[in-house]
């Protein structure tokens, strides 16, 4: 089964995913197909196949339209190095016309993020770019410069800065701002007088605010939505460039995202993580009345409104489908259309597992943990604990092709969103703060109490996740080692020191790890004790270490020390750094070896055939 999933076409649904051009006849969206994730374009009116944009072997992202149509913008990673450079691509009728051009030539030592943004004229590309410990924003001519000569820094400040938004006029730029741990601001800059803005932050009229990712200008450019507030839960928030003031157009016991304005600016679109689902919502901005708009099982991602304002494009991801992207029309009267299809016919009709949400109390008795649980309709008896990542990400009842594949195997399977996963408002989100690897790890052992309790044979339990989930695997094989039958870490870090002190590490997730965890000299002793690295003696379970040779996150440099630590000891430990990949794996064929690996690993270790 997993040979099957692992591979499967999916639609994107980080960062921008996907754009739609200025006449609203086609979009062009991040799809995983044909081996890696590529750009393909799409005309929303013709029944026809997409298109692929171009013909790169690295991944490719965040797509962008220019506002004449004209050309189609998109980035490029440089294999898996996360150092991404800006394509430039020229259409005719919203098909490619030529040849992409880099616009960010010889940058090798350059680490922007791919969510850039282009000035409506078309001259100046706004991006997040490394400078010094943080990114920071900065403006970049639509031309090519090789090695980015023409880049200029907008703010040399310790924060660091996100998703910079032109405003319609091309006069100002928004951009959203980690200040510390993990409060933030949205910071306004007048490029034609310089003068600055700042929603929240420090020292400010509204600095009681926390104003998080993703502002998103009106129409008219007089006004910014984004998400956060004063709240445990966030907000969508409106502020008013002339007033400087904020209104709350909704607030309530669930955490919301990802708004979008209606090209009319009556309409607000917004996510809202509700349990284990995150549904699609609009809101009224006269009557103030909001309406959900989309009822379907899954996780909804990244909204955008189509030109004429009839129907919002989104990417979905349900338990019984990969992500794909739906028009969802404004009218209820009118129903939601499926715009690409990455399950085969022979699937489609699958029985494929849905999750529920479950709660249960913590190993330290100090609080109930949230978790998504997948039961098989015949159980044999096994588990395995699926631990996510981030660390302030969550499980969620959607698309995962490892579960299913599990699950396939008459398996059960738990998802334990611990402290510091979002999704569950700020005092949740916070509470591993200082302490990681200490409530987080117990959050996630628990699970394992919850799945005997379910009736599992706890010596048939298995524990695995990817990046910071690969961390915890390796916490939990460490700490608790009498309770795993094995254990997969996936792009793992082990070593908190390390992870602050290796240079191929991006700086600012150096500088995330410094703010919420601590300093790696002043706070080596707890670093010591809450890193696997320094404990491998304890762990007594078989266990698999998969990394990437590029990685920037979760560098591959420690993986050989730890097999051999282990391998001396006698305990079964098997490992492969991927070459050319970087955090994501995601080559065909290596993410193919990737999730079977994990998979046959850990039902071998479970006795399962």
């Amino acid at each position: 089964m997993i040979e099957r999933l692992a591979t499967l076409p999916a639609v994107g649904d980080e960062g921008r995913p996907f754009a739609i051009s200025p006449d609203g006849a086609t979009v062009a969206f991040q799809w995983y197909r044909d081996g890696d994730w590529q750009i393909y374009l799409l005309d929303l009116f013709a029944d026809a196949e997409p298109v692929r944009a171009a013909a790169f072997d690295d991944e490719c992202t965040c797509p962008l339209f220019s506002a004449d149509g004209r050309y189609l913008y998109f980035s490029r990673d440089d294999a898996g190095s996360e150092r991404f450079d800006v394509y430039r691509l020229p259409l005719t009728a919203g098909r490619p016309a030529g040849e992409p051009e880099n616009l960010m030539p010889d940058t090798d030592k350059l680490s922007p993020l791919p969510d850039f943004d282009l000035s409506p004229d078309g001259r100046t590309l706004a991006l997040s770019v490394d400078h010094g410990a943080s990114y920071a924003a900065a403006l970049l001519p639509a031309e090519p410069s090789p090695g980015a000569a023409d880049l200029r820094i907008l703010v040399d400040h310790y924060f660091n800065d996100w998703t910079p938004r032109w405003s319609p006029d091309g006069r100002r730029l928004a951009f959203h701002t980690d200040t510390h741990g993990q409060d933030s601001a949205v910071y306004i800059h007048d490029v034609e007088t310089g003068s600055w803005q700042v929603i929240g932050g420090e020292a400010t009229p509204l600095q009681a605010v926390l104003a998080w990712a993703g502002p998103v200008w009106s129409p008219d450019g007089r006004r910014l939505a984004f998400h956060g507030g004063p709240f445990d839960h966030a907000a969508i928030g409106i502020y008013d460039i002339a007033t400087e003031g904020v209104g709350w157009v909704w607030a309530g016991d669930a955490d919301a995202h990802g708004a979008t304005w209606s090209p009319d600016g009556r309409h607000v679109v917004f996510l809202l993580d509700e349990g284990v689902e995150t549904t699609l919502w609009s809101v009224d901005l006269v009557t103030q009345q909001p309406h959900c708009l989309s009822h379907l099982p899954g996780n909804h991602y990244a909204p955008a409104f189509l030109p004429d304002g009839s129907a919002v494009l989104v990417c979905h991801s349900a338990p019984e489908r990969p992500t794909e992207l739906l028009r969802v029309p404004l009218d209820s009267q009118q129903d939601t259309v499926q715009l690409t299809d990455g399950l085969p016919d022979d699937l489609a009709e699958y029985p494929f597992v849905s999750g529920e949400l479950v709660w249960f109390t913590s190993r330290d008795h100090l609080t109930e943990v949230p978790g998504l649980l997948c039961e098989p309709d015949d159980p044999n008896g096994s588990a395995v604990v699926m631990v996510h990542g981030g660390p302030t990400w969550h499980h969620s009842n959607e698309w995962d092709a490892l579960r299913q594949a599990f699950l396939a195997a008459g398996v059960t399977t738990i998802s334990p969103n611990f402290r510091g996963s979002d999704g569950n408002g700020r005092a949740w989100q916070l509470a591993n703060r200082f302490m990681m690897g200490y409530g987080d790890l117990w959050d996630t052992v628990a699970a394992h109490d919850f799945l005997v309790e379910l009736g599992c044979d706890p010596t048939r339990i298995a524990v695995t996740g990817r990046s910071y989930g690969g961390f915890m695997t390796m916490a939990c094989l460490t700490y608790c080692p009498d309770l795993w039958a094995c254990g997969v870490a996936g792009v793992p870090f082990f070593d908190w020191i390390d992870a602050q002190k290796d240079p191929a590490i991006r700086d600012d997730l150096v500088w995330w790890d410094r703010e919420n965890n601590g300093d790696p000299e002043k706070d080596r002793d707890r670093f010591v004790d809450r890193s696997p690295y320094y404990h491998l003696d304890r762990i007594s379970a078989p266990v698999l270490i998969l990394g990437g040779e590029n990685d920037p996150r979760c560098p591959p440099t420690q993986i050989a020390e730890v097999v051999r630590q282990l391998s001396e000891r006698g305990v079964e430990c098997d490992s492969l750094v991927y070459p050319g990949e970087g955090h994501g794996i995601s080559s065909f064929a290596n993410r193919l070896d990737y999730d079977t690996r994990t998979v046959e690993f850990i039902l071998k270790h479970l006795g399962v055939g």
